[in-house]
């Protein structure tokens, strides 16, 4: 791949201004996240407000890190594959290989399998602030099919107008940032009236808990993160690090920016931007709630202004359709464009008639049969396989298994991400010595870069490390079953969790040498038939062989 060109001529139309580019910084980041974490930043932190604070701040500035070191990065490929192209300039065959099949066979189906979830499930928190609103489907037994149709709906809206029609997407995106900073407004301007009423005056003594010798280190703990504070740091960053997760893709603004060698002040200013405002958010709450729980936060509100939590949740619901909106104008041409580079194979009058398209039906099509039945099978195993203890009973019947089986999905995700995207940092920090791919250097690449591979990477090590120590642990204090002998959940979920790990880790880097196996086989029988056939059956082999040969060349053309 060194040969290959990869920096793309700049388009001569630039249309967006640097305020606007901060402003999509900002709407990327913004989601549930910055309000559900709170709770468990301050939990990891020992109870102690200033720490908690300390780590927003630290894991806010790794975050900037990286957003710098991207600029560079993004500057090697200018299309739609985002990191997976990343990976593909900066890195060797297995690591961009295990990049495209972790982003397209399990980041991309579980992301319509569980994010559509999470805007129902905000969205019955909203309603069930208003009185005489039934959010339990009637306490009907088919509530995770409800579950089902209803994901199934908003899957198909933003796939056949964002996936579909840039412009569609783009005034969805509009009308969904817009509604995003709505919350946030609310839960300062509440916050700062539930602290100077004093509502919250009695949980928030606990908010400055003294760290002890007692508290450095607890011999009964179960989990990897409980045995003492120091190691909590890492849970903490990992929440937070989660919070911003879907960021990156603004790296690619440099493009199409008037002044594109502003990017780096844009990223860091609306990322620095972030930072104050979850460090804002989370502390206003722990004045207010003790805890930092978002739902502990709203009991403090009085009766006659429940209708608030209600405006609060659904706008929080409104805001995570927005990161799907965005994501699916993202997703259905990186499909197309993993296509068009022999990434991805699909037979050939479908891909002939992608390469005169003006539209990535294609893409949306491929999106739609791969995500079904994800989303049917995973709706079944999460509801009647799974078990619950992650969410109240009140959102219908077996809800509660689904969205903590959801979890279990997602928060995989976000690390495999993480680390993806590091290895094309490293990739690109390495790049300077190398020099295999042409890229704009930026001053800030070298440093900003090791900083964020050394918080990012040591962060997301420990979130690996984490449920594989629990169920250890729990097992060495035989602590794994309750009272009736049965297992735990706490044991459960870690098993579980571990196992997930394993799983995610081989479907993306065991599919390369299969992958490699189909493409030679397929080239072998194509060759075979040349000189053999004639009229259009020559030229629907010739467009096969076109296609294939794009595959072998992902291969041959790769650094090993």
């Amino acid at each position: 791949m060194s040969d290959e060109k990869l920096v793309v001529n700049e388009s001569p139309k630039k249309k967006i201004s640097f305020f606007s580019a901060i402003l999509i910084v900002l709407g990327g980041s913004i989601g549930a996240g910055i309000f559900l974490r709170s709770k468990s930043v301050l939990k990891y932190s020992a109870n102690n407000l200033i720490w908690a604070i300390l780590f927003w701040l630290i894991a806010g500035f790794a975050i900037i890190c990286m957003a710098l070191a991207l600029i560079e990065v993004a500057s090697g490929r200018n299309d739609n594959l985002g990191m997976i192209g990343w990976a593909k300039a900066f890195n060797t065959l297995y690591i961009y290989k295990g990049t495209k099949a972790f982003m397209t066979y399990l980041y991309l189906p579980f992301t319509y399998f569980f994010m559509p979830y999470y805007v129902i499930v905000q969205f019955q928190d909203g309603l069930s602030a208003f009185k005489d609103v039934n959010i339990n489907f009637g306490e009907s037994k088919l509530a995770p099919w409800f579950y089902f149709l209803i994901g199934l709906g908003l899957t198909l809206w933003m796939l056949f107008t964002a996936g579909i029609s840039s412009r569609a997407g783009n005034i969805q995106n509009w009308i969904v940032t817009l509604v995003k900073f709505l919350p946030i407004v609310l839960v300062v301007l509440i916050s700062f009236y539930l602290i100077v009423n004093n509502a919250g005056t009695t949980n928030s003594k606990l908010v400055l808990n003294k760290v002890t010798k007692s508290t450095l280190f607890d011999k009964n703990a179960t989990t990897l993160f409980g045995v003492s504070p120091f190691l909590a740091v890492f849970g903490a960053l990992g929440g937070i690090f989660f919070a911003f997760d879907g960021f990156y893709v603004s790296a690619g603004v440099q493009s199409e920016m008037k002044n594109p060698e502003k990017t780096p002040a844009a990223l860091a200013i609306g990322l620095a931007s972030m930072t104050g405002i979850y460090v804002v958010i989370a502390t206003f709450m722990t004045l207010a709630a003790g805890d930092g729980g978002f739902y502990a936060y709203f009991d403090l509100i009085s009766a006659k202004w429940k209708w608030l939590f209600g405006l609060v949740n659904i706008f929080i619901s409104v805001g995570i359709v927005g990161i799907l909106n965005g994501f699916t104008m993202w997703a259905t041409r990186w499909i197309e464009d993993l296509i068009k580079e022999g990434e991805l194979t699909v037979p050939t009058p479908i891909y002939k008639y992608m390469k005169n398209a003006k539209m990535p039906i294609v893409g949306t099509l491929f999106i739609l049969i791969i995500s079904l039945p994800f989303m049917v099978i995973f709706t079944a195993i999460g509801a009647y396989a799974y078990f619950g203890g992650g969410y109240d009973e009140q959102y219908g019947y077996k809800i509660d298994n689904l969205l903590t089986f959801s979890d279990l999905m997602a928060d995989w995700m976000a690390v495999f991400a993480f680390a993806f995207i590091m290895a094309s940092v490293g990739g690109a920090i390495k790049n300077r010595k190398q020099k295999f791919i042409a890229v704009v250097e930026n001053k800030h690449t070298i440093w900003a870069g090791s900083v964020a591979m050394v918080f990012v990477l040591l962060t997301m090590v420990f979130m690996v490390l984490n449920p594989f120590v629990s169920w250890i642990l729990q097992l060495a204090k035989n602590n794994y079953k309750d009272a009736s002998g049965k297992l735990t959940t706490d044991f459960l979920g870690a098993v579980c969790a571990s196992a997930l790990f394993i799983v995610y880790t081989i479907v993306a880097f065991a599919s390369t040498p299969i992958e490699k196996a189909v493409v030679m086989a397929q080239q072998k029988s194509i060759n075979s038939k040349l000189g053999k056939v004639s009229g259009k059956e020559l030229d629907d082999l010739m467009l096969a062989k076109e296609l294939n040969d794009l595959a072998v060349k992902t291969f041959t053309e790769a650094r090993v």
